[in-house]
């Protein structure tokens, strides 16, 4: 533990703005996967209703038209 404490201690300045960039895009990235998981659970329970899972501006082209 004191190694990892002597490694974080001892870098410089640059290290710190890479390590929080792989961060914020690692958690960008779960988000990101959390989200289309989400729409796709949504197009299957809509599926499953037997409602036509299209895109919702597509429905809303249809009532106007």
């Amino acid at each position: 533990m004191e190694a990892v404490m002597e490694f974080l201690q001892d870098m410089p300045f640059w290290g710190w703005i890479a390590i929080i960039a792989i961060g914020v895009t690692a958690i960008e990235g779960i988000v990101k996967v959390k989200r289309m998981q989400i729409k796709h659970a949504e197009r299957m329970a809509k599926i499953q209703q037997g409602i036509d899972p299209g895109d919702e501006t597509e429905a809303y082209k249809k009532d106007e038209v």
